[in-house]
């Protein structure tokens, strides 16, 4: 897949598969930084495996406008769950998230450059990937005297390779197409899909637009391939002092079931449940404070219940910001950034038990680990005399470098809660109370009873848990087919957005649409 190339840059892709990205240098973060430029062809192992760096760095480069960050913002900001502030709104788009602008092409800002960093993961993919496939399809090995644990490397590296490319087209159909349609053709045509890479002019300037089902389909195809590949415990084929932040076999499962689940294939996503939570026991678990996902640099290594995360080192120039929009904490402040925006929602604080009608804090509350951990109220918020309280995100930021913080991108306890939610779906409540009960235990909470267990107790503990990460929100109510409630907006003005949600989703950005010949 190549990505979506404007006029001003064909000579460079023709040129050249990859490009020496700009700052990689002495303050580049030492787990993506490249010991020199990732070139094409590479000639043996080594130089594979920084084909294979480049796309963590890529996803991982763009302080402002990663895809992680820009999900996660424009999801949270979209749903129930945010109360946005004007007052403190920066640069970025949070205005069109919170009233639901669909109909703008993401022209500015993060969205923009999330679809650029999207389209440059896939085509750091499709290169080296591109090799691998000419050489199995003329009975070859991609390198000449391969040894078998130079061949179990490159089945680990290909594995990593098709996960990316499968992450970016996830990033993409999250963004920039409606979500999938369990009962419609999904035929409607958003943005380019190329699963071959390409070094023609012609086919540069007249890519194929893929349809939602085309896409699903490939980032299914790519998952699936990828979880054959990759090994359950990679640390003894990549030699990286942070694991957790390249992509094993359970990384690949969870990615599968995210993508079953929102297309409604939820028997599909229980079955990547139970691989993850049987087989990975010995390496997950949810023995750990909430806060142990989220207070490690990249050298620190991570939390037990850490599937993926992106790391950063002390030195690295690529963290992430986007989070300080919606977060508490801002930099190695212990503080609110004056750009922050988006606090949680009267209505989903209530909602959960974690506010009563007067505004005031509960013993509930009080008794959660998650909240006294990962949560942070302002009776005042000390940036204005705003009306209060405001109870903020305080899940990023915080390891000793806090800007520099690693980024869990996907957690047991989700892994749990989805399970949850399918198994009381299918009349297991006891089962159904043993995974939720597992994640409330962790944050100190007593169980719940099998016969007390009910949908809107598992969707509570997955506000709780994970409000504000990954988009969590707008995806679970989507792959329920339920409606996109409006939170704390005005009634008169807004109303919830009901499924199929086949105008839930933001144009290409207006640069790509001007200078790409498929979009005409």
């Amino acid at each position: 897949m190549q990505r979506i190339i404007t006029m001003n840059n064909i000579k460079k892709y023709l040129i050249l598969v990859f490009i020496t990205l700009a700052g990689i240098s002495c303050d580049q973060d030492s787990f993506f930084e490249l010991e020199r430029p990732n070139q094409f062809p590479w000639t043996n192992v080594s130089e594979l495996e920084l084909g294979v760096r480049e796309p963590y760095y890529l996803l991982n480069k763009g302080p402002w406008d990663n895809p992680f960050g820009t999900i996660a913002l424009k999801n949270f900001t979209e749903s129930d769950l945010a109360l946005y502030i004007p007052q403190f709104v920066g640069a970025s788009n949070s205005a069109a998230y919170y009233n639901r602008d669909f109909s703008e092409a993401a022209c500015i800002n993060e969205m923009e450059g999330a679809f650029l960093k999207c389209y440059e993961i896939i085509t750091a993919c499709n290169g080296p990937l591109q090799m691998l496939s000419d050489a199995e399809e003329n009975g070859e090995e991609p390198f000449p005297g391969m040894t078998q644990t130079d061949k179990n490397k490159v089945n680990q590296l290909k594995g990593e390779l098709l996960f990316m490319r499968g992450l970016a087209y996830w990033y993409l159909a999250r963004m920039y197409a409606p979500p999938y349609d369990p009962n419609g053709s999904n035929d409607g045509r958003f943005f380019t899909l190329r699963l071959e890479f390409s070094n023609s002019s012609e086919e540069l300037k007249n890519p194929t637009l893929g349809t939602v089902a085309e896409v699903y389909e490939a980032i299914e195809n790519d998952w699936t391939n990828a979880k054959e590949l990759l090994y359950e415990d990679n640390t003894s084929v990549i030699n990286e002092s942070n694991a957790r932040a390249r992509a094993n076999k359970f990384a690949a499962s969870a990615m599968l079931m995210r993508l079953y689940f929102i297309k409604g294939e939820h028997a599909k996503a229980e079955a990547e449940c139970n691989y993850i939570i049987s087989n990975g026991s010995s390496i997950y678990d949810l023995t750990e404070d909430p806060i142990e996902a989220f207070n490690k640099n990249g050298a620190d290594g991570w939390g037990k219940e850490v599937i993926w995360q992106t790391a950063c080192e002390e030195t690295s120039g690529a963290y992430g910001r986007i989070e300080s929009i919606f977060s508490r904490n801002h930099y190695a402040r212990d503080a609110q950034s004056s750009w922050s925006s988006q606090a949680m929602s009267y209505s989903a604080m209530m909602q959960v038990g974690w506010m009563d009608e007067n505004h005031a804090e509960t013993e509930e509350a009080q008794n959660d680990k998650r909240y006294t951990q990962l949560y942070y109220r302002y009776d005042v918020d000390p940036r204005s005399d705003l009306v209060p309280p405001l109870v903020w995100s305080y899940k990023y930021f915080r390891a000793s470098d806090a800007r520099r913080s690693n980024r869990p991108l996907i957690r047991l306890a989700e892994i749990y809660l989805t399970r949850a939610l399918i198994r009381l779906n299918n009349n297991d409540s006891q089962g159904a109370a043993a995974d939720l009960n597992m994640v409330r235990n962790r944050a100190g909470l007593d169980n719940i009873a099998a016969a007390d267990i009910t949908k809107a107790a598992i969707d509570n503990e997955r506000i709780k848990e994970l409000a504000t990460e990954n988009g969590d929100r707008t995806y679970y109510l989507i792959g329920q087919q339920l409606p996109l409630y409006i939170g704390d907006r005005d009634a008169s003005n807004f109303s919830s957005i009901q499924p199929p949600y086949s105008a839930c989703y933001w144009q290409v950005p207006q640069s790509e649409q001007d200078q790409n010949q498929a979009y005409n």
